[in-house]
């Protein structure tokens, strides 16, 4: 499934970047749109915002007044700073070949060139979009429609019943669906026939045991069509497989920061 990555940097566009998101994600769907992630402690956060960029077809840099601003650290910019995720993303997304589009917000301009590093002096070349208050839907819906020309995937309808038009994400998804609620079905259907006879203890036994030989036949079936679309899969499939498989990473990222701020 095609994706959007919206880069932004707090600090200069976090309120205009959270919009934009909200607003693309309605227009295009809540999973076409991503945001940039918060980097867990101990995680390589170049390794992390790859695979985040990875995910994604088109890159939206969201540039405010402020965002190529004096660092604090002595450097001209924030984007010569060696650890500034702004400039690793937009990196990342020109080392792998995404759509860049710069977005002014705030009454900003494009930034002048020596403020950019040189990994990332093409951004001057993007054809910018500019959105403002007093125009917002209108300018996000052209912006929309733009994104949908750019890449036409952006904008196609849900996949529908037809396992051949959708991704080895949404593949995967279904079928681990349908057997889990079946192996639940199952269990409460076994649960009812024993309970006459049988004690709490060897309820509890049963009850696992099914729930574990479920669960390794689930895994098992998984992994055959995982192998079997890494086998027989086409490029396209592949490609759609890498990047759902670089979601799952990103998605994973986020989870265990959530768990470090729980204690």
């Amino acid at each position: 499934m095609a994706g959007i990555f919206v880069s932004y940097r707090r600090d200069d566009s976090q309120g205009f970047a959270g919009r934009l998101a909200d607003d693309l994600s309605q227009i295009l769907g809540p999973d076409r749109v991503f945001r940039d992630i918060e980097i867990p402690l101990g995680s390589d956060f170049t390794d992390v915002l790859q695979s985040a960029v990875a995910a994604c077809d088109i890159l939206l840099v969201v540039i405010g007044r402020h965002w190529s601003a004096d660092s604090d650290q002595g450097y001209r910019s924030r984007l010569f700073e060696p650890t500034d995720w702004v400039r690793t993303e937009i990196e990342a997304a020109f080392a792998q070949n995404k759509h860049v589009i710069p977005i002014l917000v705030g009454g900003a301009d494009m930034p002048g060139p020596e403020t950019l590093p040189q990994s990332i002096e093409q951004l001057l070349r993007q054809q910018a979009a500019t959105l403002t208050d007093r125009h917002w839907s209108n300018e996000v819906a052209d912006l929309a429609d733009h994104l949908g020309v750019l890449c036409p995937s952006i904008k196609e309808d849900q996949p529908t019943n037809n396992s051949a038009d959708q991704s080895p994400a949404e593949v995967l998804s279904r079928l681990g669906k349908r057997l889990l609620d079946e192996v639940v079905l199952k269990n409460h259907r076994g649960t009812n026939a024993s309970h006459s006879n049988s004690t709490s203890g060897q309820r509890l036994l049963q009850k696992l045991g099914r729930k574990l030989r479920s669960l390794i036949t689930v895994i098992i079936v998984l992994g055959l069509i995982y192998m079997g679309i890494r086998l027989f899969g086409d490029e396209a499939l592949l490609r759609n497989l890498n990047a759902f498989e670089a979601r799952l990473q990103v998605g994973w990222e986020r989870l265990l920061h959530y768990i470090e701020g729980l204690y």
